[in-house]
């Protein structure tokens, strides 16, 4: 059945641009602490293992030849990988590899500490990605996350379709035949018709099968 979908230019400009499949800290949409226990005059944070928040003015990724990877907060403090689990500077969120259920280990640390994902897709469902060496090039790995507290899950299309099954026109969208380029947009794409249920119901959907 030939179909067609008038919304589907909107919601891929409305994303964040991929290049390549990689993301960089232009592309990464800006999002405030979502943590009820940072005040809103403070933009960045770090999220200790222990679930204290610290608040800083400003949170820099330090890296360089003999130099282990970390935090500078407010350009004095440092902050080790190992003593936090998410962290929030002016570009994106940031969770630890600790958090992450994958058997993959990232030490790439380009944008993030290493190993860390960055939120790139807010809501119901959330979407996080990193940077993975795989013995030749540098990828983009992704991750799915059923609401806030949910498993931060290595992505597979087995467990992206069980997270949109209750959601009809995300289901649809994410099983058609529909082809975009590069292929992480068929998962963002789905991941805004998922949290945007409002805004989907005024348009019509139509996908090819």
């Amino acid at each position: 059945m030939k179909t067609y979908i008038p919304l589907i230019a909107l919601l891929c400009s409305n994303l964040i641009l991929l290049n390549s499949c990689s993301i960089s800290n232009k592309s990464v949409a800006k999002q405030k602490p979502d943590i009820e226990n940072v005040s809103n005059n403070s933009f960045c944070f770090i999220q200790l293992n222990d679930g204290t928040i610290q608040q800083y003015s400003s949170l820099k990724l330090v890296t360089g030849v003999f130099i282990t990877p970390h935090l500078l907060a407010d350009n004095k403090v440092i902050i080790n990988s190992n003593d936090i689990k998410a962290y929030q500077n002016d570009k994106f969120y940031a969770v630890s590899p600790k958090l992450l259920i994958t058997d993959k280990t990232s030490f790439v640390a380009t944008e993030t500490l290493p190993g860390f994902a960055v939120r790139i897709t807010k809501g119901k469902l959330n979407i996080y990605s990193r940077k993975f060496y795989n013995g030749s090039n540098t990828i983009d790995e992704y991750f799915l996350q059923n609401g806030e507290n949910g498993q931060i899950l290595a992505y597979s299309p087995e467990i992206m379709i069980d997270l949109v099954k209750d959601n009809a026109k995300a289901a649809e969208f994410y099983n058609s035949n529909l082809k975009l380029s590069p292929k992480a947009k068929k998962l963002l794409v789905t991941a805004e018709i998922y949290n945007n249920p409002q805004l989907i119901s005024k348009n019509q959907i139509v996908i090819n099968q």
